[in-house]
C-alpha cells in the first residue's frame, strides 16, 4: 500500500488540488439555479384566503360559473385557483368527467410544486460529503508530500477550502429545500381544502 502515498508518483499527488473545489462549484451552480427558479415559481403562487373561497362557493351555489372563474383568475394563479378554474370551466360545459379531470389536474399541480426539490435535497446532502472528500484528499496529500514541503502546504489549504466550500453550498441548499417543501405542503393543503369546499356544489345536477 505504500505506493499509494509515495511522494513522487502517488495517486493522491496525481489528483489536481482544484478537482474537488471545481466539482463543488458545479454543484453550487446547479443548486443556486434551482433555488432562484423555485423562488420565482413559489412567489407567483398567491394563496386563496377564506373570503375568496366563500365568494367562489356562493357564486357556485347560484351557478354563476363564469363569474366565479373570472374572480379566481383575478385573485390567484396558485394550484387551488388553477384547479378550481378548470372545475368551473368543465361544469359550465357540463363535462361528465369533471371529477376525474379535476383530480388529474390536482396531481399535476402537486408535481409542478415538487419539481427540482429532489435535486436540491440531493445537493444539500452531497455538498458536505464532497467537502469531506476534499478534506481527506488534502490531508493525505500533506502527509504524502512530507512536512514543510510546498505539497504539504497545498494539501492543508485544499483540506480547509473544500470543507468551507462544501458547507457553504450545503447550508443554503438545506434551508431552501425545507422552505420550499413547507410551502409545497401549505399549497397542497390549500388545494385539498378548496376542492372539498367547492367541488360538491359543482357536481350537483
Amino acid at each position: 500500500m505504500s505506493f499509494l502515498f509515495a511522494k513522487s508518483d502517488s495517486i493522491i499527488s496525481s489528483v489536481p488540488p482544484e478537482t474537488i473545489p471545481l466539482f463543488i462549484i458545479l454543484v453550487s451552480i446547479v443548486g443556486f439555479t434551482i433555488i432562484i427558479e423555485r423562488m420565482v415559481y413559489f412567489w407567483k403562487l398567491k394563496p386563496l384566503d377564506k373570503e375568496d373561497l366563500r365568494k367562489v362557493r356562493d357564486l357556485s351555489k347560484t351557478k354563476n360559473w363564469d363569474e366565479a372563474k373570472d374572480y379566481l383568475g383575478q385573485k390567484s394563479q396558485g394550484p387551488a385557483s388553477v384547479v378550481l378554474q378548470l372545475a368551473l370551466d368543465l361544469r359550465r360545459k357540463s363535462s361528465e368527467d369533471l371529477e376525474e379531470e379535476v383530480r388529474q389536474e390536482g396531481y399535476r399541480q402537486v408535481s409542478l410544486m415538487e419539481k427540482y426539490l429532489t435535486g436540491l435535497g440531493t445537493i444539500a446532502t452531497i455538498a458536505p460529503l464532497l467537502g469531506v472528500l476534499g478534506t481527506v484528499i488534502g490531508i493525505v496529500r500533506s502527509f504524502a508530500e512530507g512536512a514543510g514541503t510546498k505539497g504539504a502546504e497545498v494539501g492543508i489549504s485544499e483540506a480547509l477550502v473544500t470543507t468551507a466550500m462544501g458547507l457553504g453550498v450545503a447550508i443554503p441548499a438545506y434551508i431552501f429545500y425545507n422552505f420550499f417543501s413547507r410551502t409545497k405542503e401549505e399549497r397542497t393543503i390549500e388545494l385539498e381544502n378548496a376542492t372539498e369546499q367547492i367541488l360538491p356544489h359543482l357536481l350537483k345536477k
